[in-house]
């Protein structure tokens, strides 16, 4: 026993001091690589979009399923961008046939017209560039909700129409080096710093040059100043001079 005892002592000594140095070492600053150039959010911050709700660590998506969470039921025309890069297009428009003596349309004749011009567009872009999603007439309103495979295809079917000269979706390292990202306010209005704008990994970057109204399937966190913020979600662009800007999570 006394010889066991001999030997165990110094081992357990030696087994202190080398757990000491690895405490010490601990403390000691770790060098890293220099990463992205905007900042990454702490996990413990929250983000606060200017609502009552708030999302925990906002580096990460908390969203399962964005179309599910953030639905689009369109009440005027205007434009539905997905974080994955889809895009809708609604129209809301009078269909009240009532103060004329005669009809000026039916719906029958509005459904036709859509069909032939979708497919016409289709025939020369490929199958499914422009989809019907809804056609109706309903209380002396007629809605037309129709998907794109792209952005190009809703440019060129009718971005004009819809006084959107340009139109992208951008991560926000893309949109840093792409666009001069500027005059940006929070969901109250005070102004705010691109990198503080863009400190959530997951933010993504509208950019707009025209007049319509947005919808994107995410919360707003800030937008050019010379936006109107209509929802949590949704925003009117009033302006076709310059780039306007949505960051949204």
């Amino acid at each position: 026993m006394r010889s066991l005892k001999k030997y165990l002592i110094p081992v357990l000594l030696i087994l202190a001091l080398v757990l000491s140095l690895s405490a010490c070492q601990g403390d000691e600053p770790i060098e890293t690589t220099p990463g992205l150039t905007l900042p990454v959010s702490s996990p413990n911050q929250t983000y606060n979009p200017g609502t009552e709700t708030q999302r925990p660590d906002p580096t990460v998506s908390t969203i399962e399923d964005p179309l599910e969470d953030y639905p689009f039921a369109p009440e005027l025309t205007g434009i539905y961008l997905t974080r994955d890069g889809k895009i809708q297009s609604a129209e809301v428009t009078d269909f009240d046939n009532s103060p004329y003596p005669t009809a000026r349309y039916s719906p029958v004749e509005l459904k036709t017209f859509v069909e032939k011009r979708v497919a016409a567009y289709n025939e020369d872009n490929g199958q499914d560039a422009v989809k019907i999603e809804r056609l109706e007439v309903k209380d002396k309103t007629a809605e037309l909700v129709l998907s794109y495979k792209t952005m190009d295809d809703f440019m060129n079917f009718q971005g004009a129409e819809f006084g959107v000269k340009h139109l992208n979706l951008l991560s926000r390292e893309d949109a840093i080096r792409k666009y001069d990202v500027k005059n940006l306010v929070d969901t109250k209005g005070n102004k705010a710093d691109l990198l503080t704008a863009l400190s959530a990994r997951d933010s993504k970057v509208l950019v707009i040059v025209g007049k319509t109204h947005v919808t994107v399937n995410g919360d707003i966190g800030y937008l050019s100043e010379n936006m109107i913020l209509t929802g949590n979600n949704s925003a009117h662009c009033d302006s076709d001079q310059g780039y306007s800007y949505i960051i949204f999570r």
